[in-house]
């Protein structure tokens, strides 16, 4: 074991998850579309340390949320191995599920006929809190998450954002030295899921929690300012540091106005031929590059020399994360794998 795997909370080598098909005797008590093994995760590796948090990415079916139950032990690994804070995810699930604070994607875990304070006293019984400190704990929790003043209302009550910052007081409840978050803001509009994103943020570096989160808003990773690991069929298809990501896959974005909507045509059908990245048109006068990590702006404005004239203004911000996904794909696709 390295120095690193020693200090690490989370530590993923080498796992796969294959899902077989049910047999045929267990048709009637297992609904399954199944017909062939599927491959959820192959072979991925990675670390996560205290006070760190990791962004999950991938398109459906990458593989995040079946990683995410092997590490809660709702899922056992065909091979490979996953420990938390030194926990085998498998063989020691019990002892993994009381240092992880896990938040699922859907609400159903919330007992919506109950109060707050009831969905949290019996999340607290189950991780075997004391009554005496499990009262206490709540009312931190709650005022933690912004909650406090809402224990005695039932769920039914609570707004979708409200019920989303209650199944992150369920998941910091006993003090977590993990958490799972498996798209926490799915279902939240955008200004409290934006609340929610800078609040898990600052009890994961305030606490030293080291932190797994999944979303499909780009956004969110982007403000998170965090590592990421992007998943794809089951792989790692890139880990680390978003600078890096764009580095590796992309250039700067150039948005070029020109004078007639002929001059943005003949400019947009040159920098296509050149193959200097994607063009795409911004209304009836603009062209857009999304150039290539080793295109420039003079090489831009040598190929569109004979236009100059015609340019009206040149702007240059950084490509979306969308764009950069986007290439990651279109490398591997290109590559064969």
């Amino acid at each position: 074991m390295s120095i690193s795997q020693k200090h690490a909370s989370i530590v993923v080598s080498d796992l796969v998850k294959v899902y077989d098909p049910s047999p045929r005797w267990m048709s009637f008590l297992v609904r399954s579309n199944l017909k062939s093994s599927v491959k959820a995760v192959d072979g991925i590796s990675f670390q996560v340390q205290p006070g760190e948090i990791c962004a999950v990415l991938g398109p459906n079916g990458a593989g995040k949320t079946t990683t995410f139950r092997v590490l809660v032990g709702l899922t056992t690994p065909t091979s490979g191995s996953a420990t938390v804070m030194g926990y085998d995810a498998d063989t020691q699930a019990v002892s993994v599920r009381k240092q992880v604070g896990w938040m699922p994607a859907d609400q159903r875990a919330l007992l919506m006929r109950h109060s707050v304070n009831e969905n949290l006293r019996f999340h607290g019984q189950l991780q075997g809190m004391e009554r005496a400190e499990l009262g206490m704990a709540i009312d931190e929790t709650l005022e933690l998450v912004g909650l406090d003043g809402w224990g005695t209302s039932t769920c039914f009550a609570l707004s979708t954002g409200m019920k989303a910052r209650l199944q992150l007081a369920r998941a910091l409840l006993h003090k977590p030295k993990v958490l799972i978050l498996d798209e926490p803001t799915g279902a939240v509009d955008p200004v409290a899921s934006h609340e929610l994103v800078h609040l898990i943020r600052d009890i994961v570096s305030e606490r030293q929690i080291a932190a797994l989160i999944s979303s499909h808003r780009l956004e969110e990773i982007e403000t998170l300012h965090s590592r990421v690991l992007l998943l794809d069929e089951g792989r790692v298809r890139y880990d680390g540091d978003l600078g890096s990501l764009r580095h590796k896959y992309a250039g700067p974005r150039l948005s070029i106005e020109f004078r007639t909507a002929e001059s943005a045509s003949e400019a947009g059908i040159s920098l296509k031929s050149a193959n200097i990245g994607v063009i795409s048109h911004n209304g009836t006068n603009g062209v857009i590059c999304e150039l290539n990590p080793d295109v420039t702006h003079a090489s831009v404005l040598s190929l569109l020399q004979s236009q100059t004239e015609d340019i009206v203004s040149l702007q240059e911000s950084e490509t979306p994360l969308h764009a950069i996904l986007a290439n990651v794909y279109r490398d591997r696709k290109e590559g064969g794998e």
